[in-house]
């Protein structure tokens, strides 16, 4: 087991796609789950619904930027798009899972 106090989230979907924000690019958070959300279904992100029906974006991007430099700690935002279940963790790591795809529960970051 983790950490005393550690976040542990399970998740009951299967993984489909990894992928890791990069805080010293020039990408919001938001692209980053936009291009992992499009690897999932294999499109061009332009092909994607709008994200803002699903998240706000703005919202998104404040949560995970990193204020005086400092990562937000142990934040952990899901939300689902369409078929695909989306974790985004404050180091950086962005999980899609597929929901029509069921599993036994695990932890979503392990």
């Amino acid at each position: 087991m983790g950490n005393r106090g550690e976040l542990l989230v399970y998740r009951g979907c299967t993984p489909v796609v990894d992928a890791e924000y990069d805080f010293g690019n020039d990408s919001s958070a938001t692209e980053a789950v936009l291009r992992a959300l499009a690897d999932a279904a294999g499109v061009d992100p332009t092909e994607l619904p709008p994200l803002f029906d699903y998240v706000d974006p703005d919202a998104l991007n404040a949560l995970f930027e990193p204020s005086d430099g400092v990562k937000n700690g142990d934040t952990l935002l899901s939300f689902r798009v369409e078929t695909w279940n989306v974790f985004v963790r404050s180091d950086g790591r962005i999980r899609v899972c597929d929901a029509t795809q069921p599993t036994e529960p695990e932890p979503v970051f392990e």
